[in-house]
């Protein structure tokens, strides 16, 4: 059975893995062009990544590599999880996290976690008020696709269908696009950003925490 096409002697699954290849490169290359500084390929929590420095801070974007075609349009829901409660291990503090699951019913599909968090309050450079960001597009190991509330913690998801179905190299630029915005992980116990609102405005630093983020990026894919 030949499936090479007319005069180029390339089967289907070469044209397609070109196709992959290209889709993949000119993502990254939108990444670039948009002013993140390209830091290095890792590995690291069982993923390789591509690893971005923000235009004009540390903040840090970091994208996984799927084993899957970058060009194809598998993701058509998006789950939003909210999870937190008293962490004892920190000495009884209160925790709060919301990230998002794309997702899609297809066994082959990976489901991919966007997640916007603190850098850490030990990379906070001289004189800043805030953590930097750190955005992450990765691997769902978990897809929380059932809620459930304990004593001392509770994760709630529900999930909501996209306006079309978008493939992974869509989700990459816009949360990359959006990241740009928002370098400073605002939100500590102290209420930092509010008590210091004057100075963060006369910075250009917008309020940005976990949720901000996600709500931005459902801002993006759903109606």
């Amino acid at each position: 059975f030949n499936t090479s096409f007319p005069g180029t002697g390339a089967s289907q699954w070469d044209m397609c893995q070109n196709d992959c290849r290209a889709t993949e490169a000119e993502t990254l290359d939108r990444i670039v062009g948009r002013g993140f500084r390209y830091v290095e390929d890792a590995h690291y929590d069982g993923q390789k990544w591509y690893v971005y420095d923000f235009p004009a801070s540390p903040a840090k974007f970091y994208v996984f590599r799927p084993p899957i075609c970058w060009s194809d349009a598998v993701y058509d829901r998006v789950r939003v999880v909210d999870r937190g409660g008293v962490d004892h291990w920190q000495g009884g503090v209160e925790y709060w996290h919301t990230k998002l699951i794309f997702f899609h019913d297809s066994p082959d599909c990976i489901p991919v976690e966007v997640n916007f968090a603190s850098l850490g309050r030990h990379r906070r450079g001289e004189g800043e008020l805030f953590d930097y960001a750190q955005v992450e597009v990765k691997w769902a190991w978990e897809v929380h696709a059932e809620s459930y509330e304990e004593e001392a913690w509770y994760s709630f998801s529900c999930a909501e269908r996209l306006r079309a179905a978008v493939p992974f190299s869509r989700i990459v630029g816009e949360v990359a696009e959006l990241a740009l915005g928002f370098p400073f992980f605002t939100w500590d116990e102290a209420d930092t950003y509010r008590q210091s609102l004057d100075v963060a405005e006369a910075r250009g630093i917008r309020e940005c925490h976990c949720r901000i983020f996600a709500d931005a990026v459902l801002g993006r894919f759903v109606e």
